[in-house]
């Protein structure tokens, strides 16, 4: 399905990796209101949780990297990531 095509990978793989986040809490199907014959994959609350704590914990990490780093550099670094963020949005938005 979707999540496939845009992961680039084949539809099973991406299967096996939702059952496992449904064992754990972390993700329910919805049925698609557009179209009947199709699931949406929705995060649960514990699946926001674990969003939330994983992006705060990866936040800390780039922190602590960066520390020792001039400011201007990690200017320039916020800078061209938000670059890089923006082209790779347009160019998926184009696909």
């Amino acid at each position: 399905g979707e999540i496939a095509e845009r992961m680039a990978v084949v539809g099973p793989h991406v299967t096996r990796h939702v059952q496992v986040l449904e064992k754990r809490g972390l993700v329910h199907r919805v049925t698609d209101p557009e179209d009947r014959r199709a699931s949406l994959i929705e995060l649960t609350p514990s699946g926001y949780d674990g969003v939330e704590r994983y992006g705060a914990s990866l936040f800390s990490w780039f922190t602590d990297v960066l520390a020792d780093w001039p400011e201007q550099d990690r200017r320039d670094l916020t800078r061209l990531l938000n670059r890089l963020a923006n082209d790779v949005t347009d160019r998926i938005a184009r696909l």
